[in-house]
């Protein structure tokens, strides 16, 4: 018999889930991966330039995948890679002409339903959700560091 928390835990893990294959659907409708998804996002949302690095951290993809991705985007001039002073490996990542219309078309109708789906919910909801998830992503970060601290001491023996 599952415990409550592990019941509560399977609810949420499964939500969790459920939002991320809206994302990737909606994605795959719109023929691109989900990588160019968020990446794009981020273009459209941000309104400027992005350091490829910073792609890598803010949607917590590896970097050969956010590169494959950039390249892609690239080569159908949505975006373009220039070259950073003093770092030629890390470029700045940015919406061509055609990249702006895009996104216009992809990216501005997702943000849309969001916004419409979050002010669905009471300013006081808004706020719980984005604390209590922040607060449980950073537990949960602490946690599974810690048992992976253990695991690696473990394996040192």
């Amino acid at each position: 018999m599952r415990t409550l928390i592990a019941s509560q835990l399977a609810a949420f893990n499964q939500l969790y889930k459920e939002m991320d294959e809206i994302y990737h659907s909606y994605a795959k409708e719109q023929g691109i991966s989900d990588t160019v998804l968020w990446i794009l996002y981020s273009l459209y949302e941000n309104n400027s330039s992005y350091i490829q690095k910073e792609l890598y951290s803010e949607w917590h993809y590896p970097p050969q995948t956010v590169n494959s991705a950039l390249k892609s985007l690239e080569r159908q001039g949505i975006i373009s890679l220039e070259t950073t002073p003093g770092n030629k490996k890390n470029k700045l990542v940015s919406l061509t002409e055609d990249g702006l219309i895009f996104t216009q078309k992809i990216i501005a109708r997702l943000t849309s339903a969001e916004q419409d789906s979050f002010l669905c919910m009471t300013p006081d909801e808004r706020t719980a959700l984005l604390s209590l998830t922040e607060k449980y992503t950073e537990l949960l970060r602490r946690h599974v560091r810690r048992i992976s601290d253990d695991t690696q001491d473990h394996h040192n023996i």
